[in-house]
């Protein structure tokens, strides 16, 4: 994966609410850190080469939210809708983006390491390059999603759904789930432990492992 561009050292404070002021919606090597974002509503806002920390953002709309180049840590971005956006090279730390909206988004070089999420929907997504390490995915919805190159490492599954998204050479063995919601079509290819195998086989074809 093709790690963020991002220059720290050429990084000015700037208000996230700025971005409001500019005629494109353009916020550019800025270092962001500590602030609330609520309830803000920007067409196609543009975030190139920036650093957020310690930033929360809750129940924002931000339709085509384009990212290059931006690293994000110990943020929130709960309950927002990102429907149709765009990110690349950009790379989330320790951060929860429980309930969030990414359905038709494109990602591409995007890392999640250590991020909470759980119900959020990236549904007729695009995603290249993208890794989910130590995240929770809980009750994640995404159907008809093309996954090319996407890594999932030790993340918890539980009851997400992938129906009509292909897990075709995904390694799903270092992953736990319960449940998980996907057609024998979508898992066709994938890598699964004997345990999950046995899971997929009961769903299926209604065989029960014996111990």
């Amino acid at each position: 994966m093709n790690a963020p561009r991002l220059a720290r050292a050429a990084l000015s404070p700037v208000e996230f609410t700025s971005i409001e002021q500019e005629e494109d919606h353009l916020l550019q090597f800025g270092d962001l850190q500590g602030q609330t974002v609520e309830e803000m509503v920007q067409e196609h806002p543009m975030i190139d080469q920036c650093y957020f920390k310690g930033m929360t953002f809750l129940n924002d709309t931000f339709d085509r939210f384009e990212l290059t180049d931006v690293v994000f840590e110990n943020c929130t971005l709960a309950n927002c809708q990102l429907t149709g956006a765009s990110w690349y090279r950009v790379q989330f730390t320790n951060c929860k983006l429980v309930g969030s909206t990414l359905d038709h988004a494109v990602l591409k070089d995007v890392a999640f390491q250590d991020c909470d999420l759980s119900l959020a929907n990236i549904n007729q997504a695009k995603l290249t390059n993208v890794t989910f390490t130590d995240s929770r995915l809980k009750e994640l919805n995404c159907l008809d999603t093309q996954l090319r190159q996407v890594k999932l490492v030790g993340c918890d599954l539980d009851a997400a759904d992938f129906t009509e998204t292909s897990l075709k050479k995904i390694d799903l063995t270092t992953c736990s789930f319960t449940t998980l919601q996907a057609t024998a079509l979508d898992v066709r290819g994938c890598q699964m432990t004997m345990e999950q195998a046995a899971y997929f086989a009961q769903l299926f074809l209604g065989i029960d492992w014996l111990a």
